[in-house]
């Protein structure tokens, strides 16, 4: 007699109440089940194949098989021998990616590897999307979809040519008035959106919905921007400014161990200048449509090493003192107001929720040039919180001192070159990093391609 454990799905289900009756009637009955020790019979070529190939899986996890199915397995392995050899190679799939050779790595990247931070972010990310999107150049079909990066594109170009109105019409931020600004940020953003690579953003009515909430989220990251310039000692070297041949900068070159070299390039969005006696010091500042911080263990696992690197290049060439590296928020704040607040109080808890995320210099001297009316408290601009006496709260601040600093700089040098060397040694793991309960699958476009499966042996992430 037999009977089923479990459903079509899976699920364990009651044998049938006649077989507890047998068990009561014969107690000393013989109960087997083939789900937890199944034997295997020699019988005709076509069903042993199956269980030959069970077998094989054993021998590969180290246990004995008999010598009957050693014959066996020969007997497949010469008789049906191409048949016999595609099923083992499924059975002993790894998933793995194979090293590049030099040579087509050469043929990639030539002797100089050119490349940028944020590639160099995506190899930590996962190697093999790094090299199907920067090796392969792989890309995906165009859909007519809002995507971020389309958003974000838009809100910079929009702010950059902001400032370049600001500078050629000689106009001055600090008497500039809230009308005057409108003014300018609309007629900017009619003019960008007439451009072709914005289409999307009139397609749809859906999309000019989304148009319209844009342009309210543009005009309030501009008007925070220029609050954070008043209220500052610091002026805007330059927007957009570009580490290239024909940029303002000269292209970043490491030199690696074995001779070979990279070269480095890209763009920051804003770069700050600030004096204090015969020093001149130096921030970045990158606009993002969200949320971020600057998180020192994806620093040192080399997913955000961005701003670090163009502070450090940018000091080096320049001779400047490292004072900041932060991230500005392009967000659509709302606040819950209470009730009798004045308009000053509501703008200045809207301006918190702008306030920027990363380190500054753990200077009071210079964190009072970041933020000109910061006494004491929580300041609206920069991550620095002072304690009544005027002194820094350490604990209620994102400061780092200048060895810190300095240490930083170097930690990330070390990471630039640990990452090119991997590229060109040819390593292109399939090995995502998991990090907080995310993962670089989470809104990767090429997992049809590499079938990364952590159940699988062989594919594990790079736990951060």
């Amino acid at each position: 007699m037999s009977y089923c454990s479990s459903d079509k799905e899976g699920k364990s289900i009651r044998p049938s109440i006649l077989i507890k009756k047998i068990k009561r009637y014969f107690p000393m009955i013989k109960e087997e089940s083939d789900i937890i020790s199944k034997e295997y019979y020699v019988t005709n070529k076509i069903a042993t194949f199956d269980d030959a190939i069970l077998i094989y899986r054993k021998l590969l996890d180290g246990e004995e098989i008999s010598d009957e199915w050693k014959t066996v397995l020969n007997y497949y392995n010469l008789v049906e021998k191409d048949k016999f050899k595609r099923v083992i190679k499924g059975i002993k799939y790894s998933n793995k990616s194979e090293k590049i050779s030099e040579k087509n790595i050469e043929k990639m990247y030539g002797k100089r590897l050119k490349t940028s931070i944020s590639r160099l972010e995506q190899y930590r990310r996962c190697p093999f999307s790094f090299h199907l999107k920067y090796g392969l150049k792989l890309k995906e079909k165009s859909e007519l979809k809002m995507q971020t990066i389309d958003t974000g594109t838009f809100m910079h170009e929009v702010i950059d040519e902001f400032f370049e109105v600001i500078e050629n019409e000689k106009l001055e931020l600090s008497i500039i008035t809230d009308e005057e600004i409108q003014k300018i940020v609309e007629q900017i953003i009619e003019e960008v959106l007439h451009m072709s690579k914005y289409y999307v953003f009139s397609s749809t009515a859906k999309f000019k919905i989304l148009t319209r909430r844009l342009k309210k989220v543009v005009l309030e990251s501009i008007n925070y921007i220029v609050y954070t310039i008043r209220n500052s000692r610091f002026s805007v070297l330059g927007h957009e400014l570009e580490f290239s041949n024909n940029g303002k900068y000269k292209p970043i070159i490491i030199d690696l161990q074995d001779g070979k070299k990279i070269e480095i390039t890209g763009k920051i969005d804003r770069v700050d200048l600030g004096t204090l006696g015969d020093k001149n010091y130096v921030r970045i500042i990158d606009y993002k449509s969200s949320i971020k911080n600057l998180d020192m263990k994806q620093v040192e696992a080399g997913l955000q090493i961005q701003l670090i690197t163009y502070l450090d290049a940018i000091s080096k060439q320049e001779n400047f003192e490292p004072s900041g590296v932060l991230y500005l928020g392009l967000i659509d704040t709302i606040y819950k107001a209470k009730k009798n607040m004045t308009d000053d109080e509501i703008k200045n808890e809207i301006r918190k929720k702008f306030r920027m995320k990363g380190v500054v210099l753990a200077d009071i001297n210079i964190i009072k040039m970041m933020d000109t009316s910061l006494e004491n408290g929580v300041s609206n601009i920069i991550p620095v919180a002072l304690k009544k006496d005027g002194e820094i709260s350490v604990s209620k601040s994102n400061v780092i001192d200048k060895e810190e600093f300095s240490n930083l700089q170097n930690k990330v040098d070390k990471v630039i070159k640990e990452i090119s060397a991997e590229i060109l040694a040819g390593k292109i793991d399939i090995k995502p990093f998991y990090y907080d309960k995310k993962t670089a699958c989470d809104y990767c476009v090429y997992k049809p391609i590499c079938m990364f499966n952590p159940n699988i042996k062989g594919n594990e992430y790079s736990f951060i």
